[in-house]
């Protein structure tokens, strides 16, 4: 009987260690998919994507002949891939970082609430040349959950998995017994943050290291895929470091319960 209740104590563990898991890649997602993050990712691929910076000047002389013929109402920015509307008064007054910062927001704004159809708005033969197979092509898929109706299904799911995890450690710390309940809620936390952890510092490294071609598109993207990876980082970093703590605390509450113990019993001898 302690052999098996031992085995489902920890095949317990292990499970709740997997859930942990998921609900901290889930949140992170939720994190990156947010309206404000996921807004600040999607403009800075915008800049990369659309070489902003080199058809601004085109932009501008577009807009100068259309507030000259002053057709009035709102006008739509011209050679822009993706349909962003101006009023008049914005498209005869604003000019260099004000204009180009304004549209960078509405396109990213627009490509939130759409997704990759905002793409073929104002431009449908619109094409940008990545390969799939490779660091640069994965954060380029990877993009494309970034939008409002991803973000909803992501914080459902982290909502369940929290509502599963809280179920299944409350049934562990109920059936441990209180020496041990430190030491397993620590062995947890490090199983599932430890992996995703080194996975992330990975991945980070990989588009760090990437070959980007001399495609500055290229090389935007996969400084866009280093600086996301903080936010997983961090989340798996405070996790295992938490679980840390908890394991060094629980291995010195029983190493003094086992000195403390009488007829020689040791601290895992007080475990299960």
């Amino acid at each position: 009987m302690s052999v098996l209740r031992t085995a489902s104590v920890w095949l317990a563990a292990l499970v709740l260690a997997a859930f942990l898991a998921a609900f901290l890649l889930t949140i992170t997602a939720v994190q990156l998919t947010s309206e404000d993050t996921g807004q600040r990712v999607l403009r800075r691929s915008l800049a990369a994507t659309t070489g902003i910076d080199d058809v601004m000047p085109r932009i501008e002389s577009d807009l100068d002949r259309l507030s000259e013929s002053g057709g009035g109402g709102s006008v739509t920015v011209p050679g822009f891939p993706i349909a962003v509307t101006l009023t008049a008064e914005e498209a005869a007054d604003l000019r260099g970082a004000e204009l180009r910062d304004l549209i960078l927001d509405r396109a990213a704004a627009k490509l939130y609430d759409e997704g990759g159809s905002a793409w073929a708005s104002a431009d449908p033969e619109a094409d940008r040349e990545i390969e799939r197979v490779s660091a640069a092509g994965a954060m380029d898929y990877g993009l494309g959950f970034v939008r409002d109706s991803t973000n909803t299904v992501f914080l459902v799911m982290a909502v369940l998995l929290a509502i599963i995890v809280i179920g299944i450690a409350g049934v562990l710390l109920v059936i441990l017994p209180w020496d041990m309940r430190l030491l397993v809620s620590g062995g947890v936390a490090l199983l599932a943050g430890l992996p995703l952890l080194a996975g992330a510092v990975a991945l980070r490294f990989v588009f760090r290291t990437a070959n980007d071609d001399g495609d500055p598109f290229v090389q935007a993207l996969l400084d866009l895929g280093v600086d996301s990876m903080w936010v997983p980082i961090r989340n798996s970093f405070v996790i295992s470091s938490f679980g840390f703590m908890l394991v060094l605390i629980a291995t010195a509450l029983l190493w003094w319960t086992s000195r403390n113990a009488p007829g020689g019993r040791t601290a895992l001898d007080t475990a299960l």
